[in-house]
């Protein structure tokens, strides 16, 4: 008890250490990228309501008018927008231009109240777009039914601003983040480019919070250490496991499960857990089939498999699989392609062999190169099943030795290749000037003669799979041999993928993927 007393207070002051430290990295570096990348940030500065006040509302009441028209329930936000990467963005940049939505309200109007670095053809003015208007050029268009507003693709250089001030109808929720932006810009950061910036106020608010809940937890607990010293040596029991587990199957879900496993590994130093090592079965089907044709209990008992998409129940009759997040993938190629968006119309051409060249589809002058993976990748079975909207891929299972001169189908003018890791045909889709592939999204951005597809003009942002705009993705599945002995290793460390802390690196601009707990797509 006497030891829990001063735990208690050293833990707080922990974490207040922590809190401090987080948020005053936020505040010196917003928005900080490991390398020159396109990124606009937006900061909402305000978003008030206008009209009657509650407290004069029985004797007058302010009404709100634009161009002759009252509007009911009036709120003003005022948007800044500025490009805080290392590049200039341009219009041939935008994959999905900046959309904003205000948590259900009308917008009425919207002006450039200010611009510094203006864009050509955005001028400082009343801007009073209708909701027929298009976002072609340099309108700015309001949206699904009044409900958002989308700005043109226009230029921005480096540390070019631009202020936008709405004038919004309906009533307001008083509830977080009211005002929401999208964009999806191609080489930006993780999340398509558009980070939303808090204000220093609240990140000092922040800093100076978690600073003095740490030095009154500090000095709570040197107190209570000299009251009550000395402690007892017993160590207190942990929930920790020991011992060594694997983990293989999946290569595009791998790096993000690698991270998670590190965390646990520092949370638990007793315990061994490997992501795909060397030897172990690679690919979704390779790791569950692997797992179901084990004989040895050993390994039954200490490995796991992870899977993009369910495997069969009749296939697989002794695994036992729990959901754990969506992974998303996208299309992706080389820039040298110029091309930027493609419809599933397009890949079912390019994959049957209708389509030759890239010019053909509006890009470059190259012929088109198609890396797959081979038939034991999930990431292959999604795009099979939701982008071409096949049982099986076109073409054989085997792959030549180069991606660049033999074609998998004979007589066929498309050159052909199969990979049999995400890593392998992201560097072969990154030095192949003609190349087209497919793979996770995240780890995709991290190529730079990579450019990821938007599908039907749809990113791949865990924004547009949360909204149904956005179909290439899957549930990862981790499979075990039957159900696992309570309170062993492996049970152990299934639970932690359930826990805050393993989410926390899931859903990092590193991964992007999306927690099973609480959405209910996983599940659907």
């Amino acid at each position: 008890m006497r030891l829990l007393l001063v735990l208690i207070p050293l833990i707080a002051a922990f974490i207040g250490i922590v809190g401090a430290i987080v948020s005053g990295l936020r505040f010196l570096r917003p928005g900080r990228v490991p390398r020159p990348r396109r990124m606009v940030n937006y900061r909402v500065h305000y978003d008030d309501s206008l009209g009657a006040r509650t407290d004069i509302k029985g004797v007058a009441e302010l009404v709100v008018r634009r161009r002759g028209h009252d509007v009911p329930d009036a709120s003003l936000v005022m948007i800044r927008l500025s490009n805080e990467g290392g590049l200039d963005i341009g219009k041939e940049h935008w994959v999905m231009p900046i959309n904003f939505t205000f948590d259900g309200r009308d917008v009425v109007g919207v002006e450039v109240s200010d611009a510094d670095g203006v864009p050509p053809g955005l001028l400082p003015g009343d801007q009073d777009p209708g909701p027929d208007a298009t976002a072609d050029g340099q309108s700015i268009r309001i949206s699904k039914g009044r409900k958002a507003l989308e700005l043109p693709r226009i230029e921005l250089n480096r540390k070019d601003r631009i202020r936008l001030l709405v004038l919004l109808s309906g009533p307001r929720e008083h509830s977080g983040h009211a005002v929401q932006g999208d964009a999806y810009i191609k080489g930006a950061v993780r999340g398509g480019g558009l980070v939303r910036e808090v204000t220093p106020g609240r990140e000092r608010f922040y800093i100076f919070g978690w600073t003095g809940l740490a030095l009154l937890s500090l000095v709570a607990t040197v107190l209570l250490a000299l009251i009550y010293r000395p402690f007892s040596s017993t160590p207190q029991a942990s929930s920790c496991v020991g011992g060594s587990i694997v983990v293989s199957g999946s290569t595009a879900f791998a790096p993000a499960m690698a991270d998670v496993a590190q965390q646990f590994m520092r949370a638990c130093p007793s315990a061994t857990v490997g992501v795909n090592p060397a030897g172990a079965a690679v690919g979704s089907l390779g790791g569950a089939s692997a797992l179901q044709d084990t004989s040895s209990a050993l390994d039954r008992s200490t490995h796991l498999a992870m899977s993009d998409g369910a495997v069969s129940k009749t296939d697989f009759p002794s695994l036992v699989g729990r959901p754990v997040a969506i992974v998303v993938f996208a299309v992706v190629v080389n820039r040298a392609t110029g091309i930027n968006t493609l419809t599933q119309a397009q890949l079912a051409g390019i994959w049957s062999g209708r389509y030759t060249s890239w010019d053909q589809l509006g890009g470059a002058h190259l012929p088109i190169d198609i890396i797959s993976r081979d038939t034991s990748s999930g990431t292959r079975a999604t795009f099979d099943h939701k982008v071409l909207q096949v049982k099986t891929e076109l073409g054989p299972s085997s792959s030549p030795g180069s991606c660049v001169s033999k074609d998998l189908i004979p007589a066929s003018p498309i050159i052909r290749c199969e990979k049999q890791s995400t890593g392998a045909l992201l560097q072969a889709v990154n030095t192949i000037s003609g190349a087209i592939g497919y793979a996770e999204a995240a780890e995709a951005v991290q190529y730079p003669n990579i450019d990821v597809i938007a599908l039907d003009r749809q990113p791949p942002i865990s924004a547009e799979v949360k909204t149904n705009q956005y179909h290439f993705w899957a549930v990862e599945y981790l499979y075990t041999y039957g159900t696992p002995a309570a309170g062993s290793l492996l049970s152990v460390f299934l639970n932690y993928m359930y826990t805050a802390s393993a989410y926390s690196i899931l859903e990092s601009p590193n991964w992007a993927d999306i927690p099973c707990v609480p959405t209910s797509l996983c599940y659907s």
